[in-house]
Formats: structure tokens, C-alpha cells, sequence
């Protein structure tokens, strides 16, 4: 018989706080001095305001109030840049400036989470034999596994795996990777780590649409999750689907011309509608028939999905509705968006945690979706 999968310990850091009202008075501030049109600054507001954000986390104090200085925020203060990178560059700086901070960011962000799951777990961090990783905001080798291991003393032998530039899914296909380590019977903990720095990337030449969604969206932070033989939650189901025709709808790029100074998104408005129509096809159906929830069981039944957006939320909702759940099902997930933003890889993560804190059912389905289409899913039960 397998060794059964539990999430035994969780948690999450995040930088400066950023409120929507500071974000755009900044923004416009930039855009004017860049000398952009009245007509692009007010397509920022429009977005920015369309996805019901109140708070976003950034590590460039850059962003902060004026008057405001990085001291005044302690509990961010050390995974958050004390020196701007932004400001000597005219506010666009080059790519190879945006990656000197990948260490100073990302990585301690990634450290103070997995150190807080660690302590969640209770258990001693010479027992976790793999630690699997994933960031798209930047690279380094060594990178964030090597960090947490050396910063949160792990045996040097804890087998690390990075999956670096997947996207807004990769936490749960982190977290489906490292049941899958458990449950071959060799580990007695794996941990995951998930971390962005969107805020790293802002950048003023990209004015296309899609770019500006991104950018009204996406926000920092880290998400560590202990897994284990044991623990509070288990894990009953998990897997990964592509959505039919969909490549188009969903992606990232690295800068591939010189005007091109950080990652480009593509991020359609059709991904949320396609997302509910896929979830309604006959594939999608499988998918649902495969997280065994019985039927006029769904108040029994947690939902933890991906905030990717307003647009998504609404319609992924909209399916699950239609099954018996009510809207307030999405709590969790509009709750996320709205106090850190759009967060990644780590996002569902951020979910994941939220709802383990909060939520009376004993069962609960997860649900990513990244560049691919790709929709990860799976479903625990109280332990």
C-alpha cells in the first residue's frame, strides 16, 4: 500500500504593501514623466481598478508613499530592496539591472516562507529529503533551493529540482511532484517553495493591452507548503489537464528586442471564458467526474482556485455554481486576489494556505491555471 501524501506545515511572505490608490498616483506620476498619453494612463486605471485589488505587495521601495521610507515597514523590510533600482535608470531600467536583485528579492522571500512552513511542520529540517522550487520572475544557479538549504540548514543531501519559467501553475505542479515523492515510500518530508517578483519587470515601454493587464495584476510574494507521510491534510487525487486549443490565449516571453527590457505577457481576455467553456466539454467533465465529489455534496466540499483573476474567477465560479456550490464558494480565492494581487506560481498557494486556515468542510479541491492552457487540480481530505 502507498505511503499516503499530507500537507503538514505552510507558509507565506510578502514585501512593502502597495495600496491600489498609491499604485495608480505613482503610475501616472511615471507614465507623465515618460510623456505617454493621457489615454494610456487612463487605461491603467480602468484595468487596474477592473480587478478589485485593494493592496499589492512590490520589493522596490520605489513604490512606496512619498515621505515613506523602507524603515517604516519591519515586517517587510528584509525581503524588500532598500536601495531603487528604478529611480537612476529614469524608471525603465535595463534587464541585466532587474536580475542583479533576483537574489536580494526573490530568494529571501522564498527563504522567510519556507522557514515559516518548516516551524508550522515542527519538525526537524535534517528530515526533508527533496525540496522542489519554482519561480518566473527570474534565474540564478545556484539558486533558491541551494538558499533555503543553506539558510534553513537541510541536509546537503535533500535532492533539490528547480522549475523555473512555467508559470502562474507551477505551485501545484510543485505540490503534485511532491506527493508523488511521498507516496513512493523514500520521504519522510519534501518541501515547496514558490516565489515571484512581478514588480521586478514593471515596464513603461510595454503599453499593449495584454502587458497592462499583466501589470494591474501580478504582485510578489512567497509560498513555502511541508508535505509528509503525515500531517493535518491528505491528499486523495491530483493532476494536470491542457485546455484544447488554447496555446494562444496564455504566455510569457523573454525580452526578444532591444525596446524589450523585461518579461512580456500574453494574457487574452478569453482565457476566463475558455476556461469555463472547458470545464462544461466532455473533457472537462472528465476532469470534474475526477475529483470525486458526489453529487449534492458540494457544500461539503472547499474550493480553492487560482486567482488569476476577476475574469477567471468569475467564470470558473460560474461552473461550479452550476453544480451545486454557492458563490460565497470563491470567498478564499477573491479574498487573495484582492488583499496580494495575482502572485504567480505561488498564488493557489497563497489560496491553499488561506483556506486551510479558514475552512469548516473536511474536503477541499484546488485548482491552477498557467501558460498552456494548463489547468492543475486535486483534492484533499481532512486527515
Amino acid at each position: 500500500m502507498a505511503t499516503e501524501a499530507h500537507i503538514a506545515g505552510y507558509g507565506t511572505a510578502v514585501p512593502y504593501p502597495i495600496s491600489t490608490e498609491q499604485y495608480l498616483r505613482h503610475d501616472r506620476k511615471i507614465r507623465e514623466h515618460q510623456g505617454q498619453s493621457e489615454q494610456t494612463i487612463k487605461m491603467v486605471e480602468r484595468l487596474t481598478l477592473g480587478t478589485g485589488i485593494h493592496t499589492r505587495h512590490y520589493a522596490h521601495p520605489h513604490w512606496l508613499p512619498e515621505g515613506h521610507r523602507p524603515q517604516d515597514y519591519p515586517d517587510a523590510l528584509d525581503v524588500s530592496l532598500q536601495q531603487d533600482i528604478f529611480t537612476p535608470h529614469d524608471y525603465i531600467p535595463p534587464y541585466h539591472e532587474r536580475m542583479k536583485v533576483f537574489h536580494d528579492t526573490a530568494v529571501k522571500m522564498a527563504v522567510k516562507a519556507a522557514k515559516k512552513a518548516l516551524s508550522d511542520w515542527g519538525g526537524n529540517p535534517q528530515d526533508i529529503t527533496h525540496i522542489i522550487t519554482t519561480c518566473t520572475s527570474g534565474w540564478s544557479e545556484p539558486g533558491i533551493a541551494v538558499e533555503v538549504m543553506r539558510e534553513l540548514n537541510l541536509s546537503l543531501e535533500c535532492q533539490k529540482a528547480e522549475l523555473n519559467f512555467n508559470g502562474c501553475f507551477c505551485g501545484a505542479t510543485c505540490l503534485r511532484l511532491a506527493r508523488d515523492v511521498i507516496r513512493a515510500g523514500d520521504s519522510s518530508g519534501v518541501l515547496v517553495v514558490a516565489v515571484e517578483t512581478a514588480s521586478t519587470h514593471y515596464d513603461l515601454n510595454a503599453t499593449d493591452t495584454s502587458s497592462l493587464v499583466a501589470h494591474s495584476l501580478f504582485a510578489d510574494g512567497a509560498a513555502a507548503i511541508v508535505l509528509a507521510p503525515e500531517g493535518r491534510w491528505r491528499y486523495t487525487a491530483t493532476g494536470m489537464s491542457l485546455v484544447p486549443d488554447s496555446t494562444h490565449l496564455l504566455g510569457l516571453d523573454p525580452p526578444r528586442s532591444i525596446e524589450h527590457s523585461a518579461y512580456r505577457m500574453t494574457l487574452n481576455k478569453s482565457v476566463g471564458p475558455s476556461l469555463g467553456e472547458y470545464l462544461q466539454s466532455e473533457p472537462g467533465l472528465k476532469l470534474l467526474n475526477r475529483l470525486n465529489v458526489p453529487a449534492g455534496d458540494a457544500a461539503n466540499t472547499a474550493l480553492a482556485i487560482h486567482p488569476g483573476g476577476p475574469n477567471i474567477l468569475h467564470h470558473v465560479g460560474k461552473v461550479f455554481e452550476s453544480y451545486g456550490w454557492q458563490t460565497s464558494a470563491l470567498d478564499n480565492s477573491y479574498d487573495t486576489l484582492q488583499s496580494v494581487g495575482n502572485l504567480g506560481a505561488a498564488a493557489m498557494l497563497f489560496v491553499l494556505a488561506r483556506s486551510l486556515e479558514k475552512i469548516e468542510q473536511d474536503k477541499l479541491i484546488t485548482m491552477a491555471f498557467g501558460p498552456g492552457v494548463t489547468v492543475e487540480w486535486a483534492t484533499l481530505e481532512r486527515a
